[in-house]
């Protein structure tokens, strides 16, 4: 850091406040709530004939006027997502088919949610004024058949299908510096100064409106949590809890209406920012990118003027980290399997470089590191950017975070992210200040990327291949109907494959582009918009495509996977000739049924990619060049770039278990590889070599995201010496040019024993791919895929 400011150690406790409200917060079991639906039906029942932006504007303004609002005994900065402590509301006008399993939601095996039975009467009496009119609905009218088929059959999973647009860090700062009267007084201005001849007048004098109704909801909300707050003062016996709720209830006189002035009111206000958004849509991942760059010159003026002390602003921050554990959903069946554990991916970054290249690490960053070591909850999804001059004081403090255990921080690398976002046209002048949004997308504030476009399956494509363009399961035919029987060498099979993935991208690429039309119809996000460069200026939505930068961003699963299964094809097939393919394909159809002994020498005996073998690295980098070169000469619905992405979130479960038994010997309905992370318990060499595999892949055209998850043996941290060595394994990965790593390293035992007894490890958090989750709301198959994985040492 340039100025001296005390450091706070990672390894002291958290306070008893910040102790008490986590214990209160896993106490909890997540339940569903109805009050935001209520409120929109009604608003889009009475306001039918006005266009749609204007109601989203005026069912959000009304849900901040009467949604149920609460202060919790341990809070010091206020503001709920529900109606309910640790509580989900549903959002009908996003997703209301979650009614026809509205039955199991608290006994299905991801994502429980208790239902009261009055939530549950209540819903039912609003379901026909939403029943057929949902994104899933529209989607599948605009569909083409085979799209439609190979989202039924495991090719394709589209996350937006059921969930509002998200994926974006919005202008923060705008908030903190304007405030909502700033906003105001801009609407009001652009409002002015539209042309009565301008064709466009309607829809921008609607969007202005919209943005106006949002922005005076946001300013009753406040205010009702400052009554709120005075009113519970006034009955507090406790002096010091009374002077606590004065202080909220001052700090919410003055902010979000006007800039914030302090610690304490930029982290009120910023939160109202981050709140709000999910309470316009079920978005995944509003993220807060560089909370410490941001925040740091309100907790400078405070320190300076000693107005604040660094324990109260640890606490502060440690409470916050909580907040954003509240923020949940109410997912479908399938979305929940894709999503297992609540992550809602709100990314707080921090570290990095500044303009002008130098490191940008401040005090901020180590509050954050160390309300990651006292939190250790799933939320928010925590990252640090690395680069070649970070700190060494800095980097022992990441260590140190990373030791406690929740597998965050994960690490971003300034030195491969910064030039891929000048190569994919983002401005050289505004990519030292990029953000990381949900799990591992890169992109910069302000700027629109829906960086979750949507899953493909690499795994399912080569089901294809063997089946001649059949479903393993159910033989409907979802790919091309080409055979690789006459294939005479390996180079043709791949032929074959090559010509299988050209086609399923294209169908992933329709399902993208639908997905942007069918949001702009039914749920554009006017909150969003107004802290989207561009929006305000244009007078058009996000979802619209006011915003000055528009790109999106496809996703693929399974790398490790096709990489292993290409490597066991040809040595079986093509090279040693022990088996035809025909006969080899007969073979994986049976899961290897009456051949164990061949699935044990594939398993055993074939090179793995993850291991710095270039015999099997070469698949996934000659897949990913398939899949970037595809993406690359196609454009997204709004005319910008589509930016490709190796992540999973959880899909690689989903998607196992819609895929059959794969060449590298994984059997029916397991887990694939996630993100380009070694394919499970794979990567044998340890973390080097598996590092050294990965960054063959040209990362750089990836600027969506990439995943790589490893573990390391928990003893490395229990000594010094072992931490210089995890220290000097991020400097190695700064200097490989590697995109993205994060590790678990909560052994083996521990995690089985959670498995047998999870009444005692509520609080334990763990990696599942690009965020944490709780491990006892993980189901079996996704805490079996987390236990397999290689337990390295260095």
């Amino acid at each position: 850091m340039s100025e001296a400011y005390a450091i706070p150690d990672i390894k002291s406790p958290p306070s008893p406040r910040v102790a008490e409200a986590r214990a209160a917060f896993i106490a909890r079991d997540p339940e569903m709530c109805c009050e935001r639906a209520l409120i929109y039906t009604d608003v889009y029942q009475e306001y039918r004939s006005l266009p749609l932006i204007i109601r989203r504007g005026m069912a959000l303004k009304e849900t901040l006027r009467k949604l149920p609002i609460f202060i919790e005994d341990t809070e010091l900065i206020v503001g709920h997502p529900a109606s309910k402590p640790r509580s989900a509301e549903v959002f009908p006008d996003v997703n209301i088919k979650i009614m026809e399993e509205i039955d199991v939601f608290p006994i299905r095996e991801h994502n429980r949610l208790k239902v009261q039975p009055a939530v549950k009467e209540k819903l039912m009496r609003i379901w026909p004024f939403w029943k057929g009119n949902t994104i899933t609905d529209f989607l599948n009218a605009l569909r083409p058949d085979e799209v439609r088929t190979a989202c039924a059959y495991g090719l394709l999973s589209n996350p937006h299908e059921w969930s509002g647009f998200g994926h974006v860090c919005i202008e923060y700062e705008q908030m903190l510096s304007e405030g909502v009267d700033g906003m105001l007084r801009r609407i009001d201005a652009l409002e002015k100064g539209l042309s009565l001849t301008d064709p466009h007048f309607g829809d921008k004098s609607a969007f202005y409106k919209a943005g106006r109704y949002i922005c005076e909801g946001l300013l009753i909300f406040a205010g009702r949590y400052r009554d709120l707050a005075l009113a519970m003062a006034k009955k507090e016996t406790r002096e010091a809890r009374k002077a606590e709720l004065l202080g909220i209830a001052d700090v919410l006189s003055r902010v979000p209406r006007f800039p914030a002035e302090s610690f304490r009111e930029a982290m009120q206000s910023f939160w109202f920012a981050q709140l709000i958004p999910q309470i316009e849509s079920n978005g995944f991942s509003i993220s807060p990118g560089r909370f410490d760059t941001y925040m740091w010159p309100y907790l400078k003026k405070d320190l300076d003027e000693k107005k604040l002390t660094i324990a109260e602003a640890q606490e502060l921050t440690d409470l916050l980290f909580l907040k954003f554990a509240e923020i949940l959903r109410v997912d479908s069946r399938v979305a929940a399997e894709i999503g297992a554990g609540y992550g809602s991916g709100q990314n707080v970054l921090v570290g990095g470089v500044d303009r002008a290249g130098h490191d940008s690490t401040n005090l901020v960053s180590y509050l954050c590191l160390s309300a990651n070591a006292h939190v250790r909850l799933h939320q928010p999804n925590f990252s640090v950017r690395l680069h070649r001059d970070t700190p060494d004081d800095f980097l022992a403090a990441v260590t140190d975070s990373i030791s406690c255990g929740n597998g965050m921080p994960q690490l971003f690398n300034d030195e491969v992210i910064r030039p891929a976002l000048i190569s994919h046209k983002m401005p050289p002048d505004m990519v030292w200040d990029y953000d990381i949004v949900g799990c591992s997308e890169a992109s910069v504030s302000g700027t629109w990327g829906r960086c979750n476009g949507g899953y493909i399956n690499f795994a399912k494509v080569l089901e294809y291949t063997l089946n001649e363009g059949k479903d393993a399961a159910t033989g409907v035919q979802v790919g091309l109907p080409v055979s690789v029987s006459a294939c005479e060498n390996f180079d043709a099979f791949l032929d074959v494959f090559a010509m299988q993935m050209k086609h399923a991208i294209q169908l992933h690429l329709c399902d993208v582009n639908l997905t942007d039309c069918v949001h702009r119809q039914l749920t554009p996000l006017p909150f969003v918009s107004m802290y989207v460069r561009g929006c305000l200026e244009n007078g058009k939505d996000v979802t619209d495509g006011g915003a000055i930068y528009n790109h999106s961003g496809p996703v693929g699963v399974g790398t490790a996977t096709v990489a292993d299964s290409l490597m066991a094809i040809r040595r079986i097939v093509y090279d040693d000739k022990k088996w035809t393919i025909d006969e080899f394909c007969d073979s994986v159809k049976e899961d290897f049924a009456n051949d164990e002994t061949l699935r044990q020498f594939i398993l055993n005996r074939i090179p793995k990619f993850g291991n710095d073998v270039d015999d099997v690295d070469q698949y996934a980098v000659w897949l990913s060049k398939i899949y970037f070169e595809q993406l690359e000469m196609n454009r997204n619905y709004h005319g910008g770039d589509l930016w490709p992405a190796f992540y999973s979130v959880s899909a690689q479960i989903g998607f196992g278990s819609a895929t059959g038994t794969t060449p590298d010997g994984r059997l029916s309905g397991l887990p694939l590889s996630d993100g380009l992370t070694p394919m499970y318990g794979m990567d044998r060499s340890g973390p080097t070599a598996a590092l050294n595999s990965v960054v063959k892949v040209e990362q750089q055209r990836a600027p969506n995201g990439i995943i790589v998850n490893q573990r390391l043996v928990k003893s490395l941290f229990d000594t010094r010496s072992g931490k210089d060595k995890v220290a000097q394994l991020l400097r190695a990965f700064v200097r490989k040019a590697s995109f993205h790593w994060q590790f678990n390293i909560v052994d083996s035992e521990t995690l089985r024993d959670a498995q047998k007894n999870p009444e005692n490890y509520r609080g334990l958090v763990v990696r599942v791919a690009g965020y944490s989750a709780i491990f006892n709301e993980l189901s079996e198959k996704a805490q079996n895929s987390i236990i397999e994985r290689y337990e390295a040492d260095l």
